[in-house]
């Protein structure tokens, strides 16, 4: 009887064994996937939804429900997007204890870093190759998102201004493509009394509210801007403006000139249209189209657009010593400015879904998901973005060579060593505004003094500047000049 209780037992542990195994095998292990967790004791699937991120777009009426659908679907989350003007933002820089994300215009990063409000991009998320930070264009993955030597936000690209040219035009006038503003204002002159040109305007500008000053800006660009000079607006050490250069007066008198013959204020897509429409001869911005736009007409007509980077100069004035001096043999004669209508997203610091918040970014940005969801809300900021450089602008239809002029002055832009921004400090976007409204108001007035309305910019900006705190400025100074 004990042998047989004995061989009933083993029999009863080997089998109880073999079932065991059996059991780990066909399926009681517990297996964890995006958005959903499979039972220990059960056939049944509990479906465990991640926490919902809450997305602020500061300024950025793009971002839309079809991102939030989108991240749904591949996350089985929520994406809750909310909206708020910069105007509304900038009164009162703050965000609500949910927020997780935020995107916003480029311009206001040193704002939202003064605040508090956003934290260091994970070094790690950067160099996973999920994010492919390397195919992105360099100055957007450097200057417009690091302040004080870290990176805080991911860029979603910027708009850069362009010379847009009808070759045909220019070709029956005997002129070529200027290569400098000298050349081009000389270009314009002889338009006047061209007979290619005769009821056409020799050129038109963008000077709407906030544009003219990056026009203006961008203008003044090559002949403030050389290597080893990483701000152009304020000393340094003082913070006292510099813009009562007569470099910075100069340039003034050209833009008032440009815009003079069309006497109204434009934005970036009617002075793109008055080109696109045979109206104009140059026009600077970028081009702008409805998605509905005639791609008959548009192919047509874009096999006599030219286009490149905006004029250089030969020459850089030293506004330190208040000189004009030849620019290197060597050295590019065009410089670009960076951070017009640019938008970055960061991740907000008080969030408790950062994990998330970084997945949520990298998804949105890499190659093919932003290719497909960004066009409205952001410009090419990926190489291969590039390749579809149509699509971006709504012009999928336009003169291939027309597109693949574009594509060269971006990367030219991009391969160049030096670029102009104005620097990333608190306050930048009352600087700016500041100096917008006075260009606006010399380019409506036929008797204005260039000279009178910096010394009055000035003024103001040294108002701002002690209303900010002088020595905090001076230290964002340095720390902010995106380089």
């Amino acid at each position: 009887m004990k042998t047989s209780s004995k061989l009933n037992s083993k029999v009863f542990w080997l089998l109880f064994a073999a079932g065991a195994c059996i059991m780990a095998i066909v399926g009681c292990s517990t297996e964890t996937k995006s958005g959903f967790v499979t039972a220990d004791d059960t056939d049944e699937t509990v479906v465990v939804k991640p926490d919902p991120l809450n997305l602020m777009a500061i300024g950025v009426p793009g971002f839309d429900d079809e991102i939030a659908k989108q991240w749904a679907a591949q996350r089985d989350g929520d994406l809750n997007i909310s909206h708020v003007s910069l105007e509304q933002f900038l009164e009162s820089p703050k965000l609500t204890k949910d927020t997780d994300l935020l995107v916003h215009p480029a311009s206001i990063l040193a704002e939202l870093v003064s605040n508090d409000l956003i934290r260091v991009f994970p070094r790690e998320a950067l160099k996973a190759p999920e994010m492919s930070l390397d195919s992105c264009l360099p100055h957007f993955r450097r200057s417009l998102v690091r302040h004080a030597d870290q990176t805080w936000s991911v860029s979603l690209g910027g708009h850069q201004l362009r010379l847009f040219y009808r070759t045909d035009i220019l070709e029956s006038a005997g002129i070529k493509p200027p290569g400098t503003w000298g050349e081009l204002n000389r270009s314009i002159e002889k338009l006047k009394t061209a007979d290619a040109a005769k009821d056409m305007l020799p050129i038109v500008i963008p000077t709407s509210e906030e544009v003219a000053v990056q026009v203006y800006l961008a203008r003044v660009a090559s002949q403030i801007r050389d290597r080893g000079k990483l701000t152009s607006f304020f000393d340094r050490r003082t913070m006292k403006p510099t813009i009562e250069a007569a470099v910075f007066a100069q340039a003034l008198e050209d833009l008032k000139m440009y815009h003079q013959f069309s006497g109204e204020s434009f934005t970036v897509g009617e002075a793109f249209k008055t080109f696109a429409d045979g109206k104009a001869v140059f026009v600077i911005g970028w081009p702008v189209f409805d998605d509905d736009a005639n791609s008959e007409s548009l192919e047509q007509e874009s096999a006599n657009w030219g286009v490149s980077r905006l004029p250089g100069s030969a020459r850089n004035f030293d506004l330190k010593d208040l000189v004009w001096r030849d620019r290197r043999s060597d050295a590019d004669p065009k410089v670009d400015l960076m951070g017009i209508a640019a938008n970055n997203i960061s991740i907000a610091k008080a969030t408790s879904h950062a994990k998330d918040a970084v997945e949520l970014v990298t998804w949105m940005t890499e190659k093919q998901n932003s290719q497909k969801l960004l066009p409205g809300a952001a410009a090419p900021f990926r190489a291969t973005h590039l390749g579809r450089i149509g699509k971006w602008y709504s012009m999928q239809q336009a003169d291939r060579k027309f597109l693949d002029d574009f594509v060269d002055s971006i990367e030219q832009t991009h391969g160049s060593r030096i670029v102009l921004m104005f620097p990333q400090i608190p306050g930048k976007h009352r600087y700016l505004k500041s100096l917008d409204d006075q260009i606006r108001t010399y380019l409506s007035d036929q008797n204005g003094d260039p000279q009178k309305l910096l010394g009055q910019v000035s003024a103001e900006w040294e108002t701002l500047t002690e209303a900010l705190g002088r020595e905090t400025q001076i230290k964002e100074l340095r720390r902010g000049n995106g380089f």
